[in-house]
């Protein structure tokens, strides 16, 4: 958002209802200001926004600037302070320079006031009974799951399964039945029981 001064005039209407309670650095606004104004080249200052509320609470924040050939673009992120209250917001800026310590106001802004729009706060509302809050999620949770396990169910190919687990069984047998190779020296051969359904090897001892 982009407001610019006319003279020492500043129009707030593009921001009049923008601001709601509560809000903390949502909006940046950019202020363009003439960079020269009665003799004064305006760079040479420090620049600050102040905030007055409804109630009286005075806020203000210091602008960095960025300086252009005849103008100046100051940033204002508009804090929380700014907005913790609802209702009618003064705005003033003002451009202060310090010489030999002392800071002297050479420019105050002129800025209508602006309007902070109220969050919802509502204290009444309604509020779901807890156990029948309670026992509809149990429901609906107990029939998401049922519908889960039904569709696994159908998809469950049992035929598929009956037919990999025959085949697991065929090989099964077919390895059982195959005789046991031992490989043995002479010595070990002679000197050991022979298994049955066994194929002994006798390799030479080196």
């Amino acid at each position: 958002m982009v407001l610019t001064a006319q003279g020492k005039n500043i129009s707030t209407y593009p921001i009049g209802s923008l601001f709601i309670q509560g809000e903390k650095y949502a909006d940046t606004i950019y202020i363009v200001i003439d960079r020269f104004y009665n003799g004064w080249d305006l760079s040479e200052c420090t620049f600050a926004i102040k905030g007055e509320t409804e109630s009286g609470e005075v806020i203000t924040a210091a602008l960095l600037f960025e300086t252009q050939e005849n103008k100046l673009r100051l940033e204002w992120r508009v804090s929380g302070l700014f907005t913790q209250n609802s209702g009618k917001l003064l705005l003033e800026l003002t451009a202060s320079l310090v010489e030999e310590n002392i800071t002297r106001c050479i420019v105050r802004y002129d800025m209508a006031p602006v309007n902070v729009k109220p969050a919802i706060m509502g204290t009444n509302e309604v509020i779901p009974d807890t156990a029948e809050q309670t026992i509809s999620q149990v429901n609906q949770a107990a029939a998401d799951g049922l519908s889960q396990i039904r569709a696994e169910i159908e998809a469950f190919d049992i035929d598929s399964v009956s037919r990999r687990l025959d085949v697991m069984e065929e090989a099964c047998m077919t390895f059982l039945s195959r005789p046991e190779v031992v490989a043995v020296t002479q010595e070990e051969y002679d000197s050991s029981e022979h298994k049955e359904n066994s194929l002994y090897i006798i390799i030479r001892e080196d």
